[in-house]
């Protein structure tokens, strides 16, 4: 048997079959009657069907946190920890101002120290204030787990999207 006939019968065997999968699985589903229209819902909820006496009413009911979320509340929570301990105070008694997302000039997070050399990439991450009375105080964090409290803090970059 040729190679061009063993070719012919794999490329039968096997993408034929794959490609039939991928377009019925990629389908949409119709129920009978025709297709259902699903209205539009913001983002970060949920849609859920009730009916009521007046007719159908969508209800809009919030999802779960998203793992970029759930770091930032993380990385919120060791800001807060840290200058509780820096202060001596509780950190029940520390607010929190503002927690964004943000891209910082480089692998200093906006907190260079002098002496030290950092990586020349724009880095994601967050920029969090905390207030404990009237003063406020501003850690910023990387994506991962580090954050640095800030004495005399940089900008993150001007312009560029948060979630890259």
């Amino acid at each position: 048997m040729s190679s061009v006939n063993r070719y012919s019968i794999a490329l039968r065997r096997i993408f034929l079959p794959t490609v039939t999968f991928l377009v019925f699985a990629c389908s949409p589903i119709i129920p009978p009657g025709g297709q259902e229209e699903v209205p539009a819902q913001p983002v970060g909820t949920q849609a859920s069907n009730s009916s009521t006496s007046e007719g159908n009413e969508i209800q809009m009911t919030p999802t779960l946190p998203t793992s970029t979320e759930t770091n930032m509340q993380s990385l919120v929570e060791k800001a807060r920890a840290d200058l509780a301990q820096r202060l001596g105070i509780s950190k029940d008694e520390i607010n929190v101002v503002e927690a964004n997302s943000v891209v910082w000039p480089d692998g200093s997070l906006g907190c260079p120290e002098q002496g030290m050399q950092y990586a020349q990439v724009l880095t994601p991450g967050y920029l969090i204030r905390l207030r404990y009375q009237e003063q406020q105080f501003e850690y910023h964090a990387s994506r991962g787990t580090t954050i640095v409290y800030c004495e005399d803090p940089a900008p993150p970059v001007p312009g560029t999207p948060a979630d890259t």
